[in-house]
């Protein structure tokens, strides 16, 4: 049913709860894959602070890798870059659209509460707009 999973992660522990739900929904589902996303708007090439961004970013997919790996889950980490904060639920439903899953698993708040506020969330946004089923994982 659920070959291939998205989730998306901002290190938050929400997101941590989402990739935990992620692991499960897999294990059950005999998933071929899970691909652990996260989106790093912050990492641009041209500016050296971006080092810095990028290994936050290959950390936060690490914890998140782990986590499935525990759980006999195969998992591949997608550290996407390019994409500007407000943009964050746009590049999960074209990766989740170029990725071909069958499914996106998502925390319903992370790290950008206060802005989700002001513009909407990023789970309303990856509801709305996805190619497949989203599980929203709730605090």
């Amino acid at each position: 049913m659920f070959e291939r999973i998205l989730v998306a992660t901002d290190g938050s522990a929400n997101a941590r709860r989402a990739v935990e739900q992620a692991a499960g929904v897999a294990s059950m589902a005999s998933s071929n894959e899970v691909v652990l996303l996260h989106v790093c708007s912050a990492c641009n090439a041209d500016l050296d602070p971006a080092q810095k961004h990028l290994e936050i970013a290959e950390n936060i997919v690490k914890e998140g890798s782990r986590i499935l790996e525990e759980a006999g889950v195969p998992v591949r980490s997608v550290v996407e870059e390019g994409y500007p904060p407000e943009a964050i639920g746009s590049a999960i439903t074209d990766i989740a659209t170029r990725e071909e899953v069958d499914l996106i698993v998502i925390g319903s708040r992370g790290l950008t509460e206060f802005k989700g506020m002001l513009l909407g969330s990023v789970s309303n946004k990856v509801v709305h707009n996805a190619p497949c089923p989203v599980l929203v994982v709730k605090d």
